[in-house]
């Protein structure tokens, strides 16, 4: 077991470290007690959705879904009834979609890795709603993109509605959209750069989204003009619309 108890984070206040996946579009987060066992079952599943190289939005790359729509991260972790993380092999995480760094395309299995310590912050009742934070170090073993992140990697999960998590891991609890950002386990990366905000980060993405529909349609466009030109009559794509 490891020696985190319940109400502690392993980084209080993290400094940023890059590559960095962040996530919080979608998602939910969910934590299943077993009284017979003493045991329980924390999952986590969103949609990463920006891979920063860098501090700056140019350094932000936009993740897409697989050919056949995937685009998740997965995290499953086995915790005791004091919230302390248990070595088991339901302890797993991974992160499933496509990205495009320069000229290189990357998808699949992009990340899969094991955790191995548990962290977390009790709710204070004086504080604001959702103020709970989870935290965990794990081993990077496999995928695309595990040269870049290297061996080690952190998480940390800040639910951003319809938590009912009350600092107790005997009984059940969930929350929904939970903010998540996964960095390269590095030291001395500089503290002073400042975290994107959830609403930057949505804006970019649906920038991505917007950019990426209006090159659809022009090549769809392009398309249908090289075929008049032969007479040659396309019909529209709806889908490109």
């Amino acid at each position: 077991m490891c020696s985190h108890a319940r109400g502690d984070l392993i980084r209080s206040s993290p400094a940023r470290s890059f590559p960095d996946i962040a996530g919080d579009i979608v998602g939910i987060q969910t934590y299943t007690y077993d009284p017979v066992t003493q045991t329980g079952i924390f999952h986590l599943d969103n949609a990463p959705h920006l891979l920063s190289l860098g501090p700056s939005i140019k350094d932000m790359v936009e993740m897409l879904p697989n050919h056949d729509g995937t685009l998740t991260q997965l995290l499953e972790m086995k915790l005791d009834r004091n919230g302390r993380l248990i070595k088991s092999p339901a302890n797993t995480f991974e992160i499933r979609g496509t990205v495009v760094i320069g000229e290189k395309t990357y998808q699949g299995l992009l990340l899969k890795g094991t955790p191995t310590a548990f962290g977390a912050i009790n709710p204070d009742d004086s504080s604001s709603k959702n103020s709970e934070v989870f935290d965990l170090n794990m081993k990077i073993t496999d995928g695309a993109l595990k040269d870049a992140f290297g061996n080690e990697a952190y998480l940390r999960i800040k639910p951003q509605a319809g938590s009912s998590f009350d600092g107790r891991f005997t009984i059940d609890f969930t929350s929904e959209k939970p903010l998540t950002n996964l960095r390269a386990s590095r030291t001395g990366m500089p503290a002073a750069v400042p975290e994107p905000s959830a609403l930057i980060i949505f804006l970019t993405f649906g920038a991505g989204v917007v950019a990426y529909r209006m090159r659809r349609r022009y090549a769809n466009r392009a398309s249908r003009r090289s075929a008049d030109d032969s007479t040659i009559v396309v019909p529209t794509d709806i889908r490109s619309l």
